[in-house]
């Protein structure tokens, strides 16, 4: 059972990865064009995160996480920068995009970036504490500490 836990959530990381670095390859590239909302308010938004550069940035984060889920590297951490974009590419393709199959693509990769998340959850347990002493790089941690190195220490999160 847990093989097949193992492939279902590869598969999923494979194909959320694919699916941003092709879209913040394409912004770049220019393969197909870039949707544009069609609702006045989703014009705006995508306008004004254009002129602000954050849109052109979200597609460099889409890229390098993208290209980090393909790859197997690096994996929790590219899933919790790219989350924000996620978030943000389901509220613009669920309430403001016209095509049917651009609103489920969305709410797809909503899911899929969520059970993603939960399946990595492990990794985020240190984060999740409500207060916690500061675990410089540059010091040996501590057995109490939430480091990672501590945390495999204690079991929490297996050692690789």
């Amino acid at each position: 059972m847990r093989r097949v836990e193992r492939y279902f959530f590869l598969l999923l990381q494979v194909y959320l990865g694919a699916f941003n670095f092709a879209s913040g390859l394409n912004y770049f590239a220019r393969v197909w064009l870039q949707p544009v909302p069609a609702d006045p308010v989703g014009s705006a938004y995508m306008h004004v995160t254009l002129q602000l550069g954050m849109f052109q940035l979200a597609k460099v984060i889409e890229t390098l996480a993208g290209f980090c889920l393909i790859a197997d590297i690096f994996v929790p951490l590219a899933l919790v920068v790219l989350f924000p974009i996620t978030v943000n590419v389901f509220v613009m393709d669920t309430f403001f995009a016209t095509l049917e199959h651009v609103r489920v693509s969305g709410a797809r990769n909503f899911a899929f970036h969520v059970l993603l998340l939960a399946a990595y959850g492990r990794y985020y347990l240190g984060m999740l504490k409500p207060s916690v002493a500061i675990s410089p790089l540059w010091r040996r941690p501590s057995v109490n500490s939430a480091a990672p190195g501590a945390l495999a220490a204690q079991g929490v999160i297996p050692r690789v």
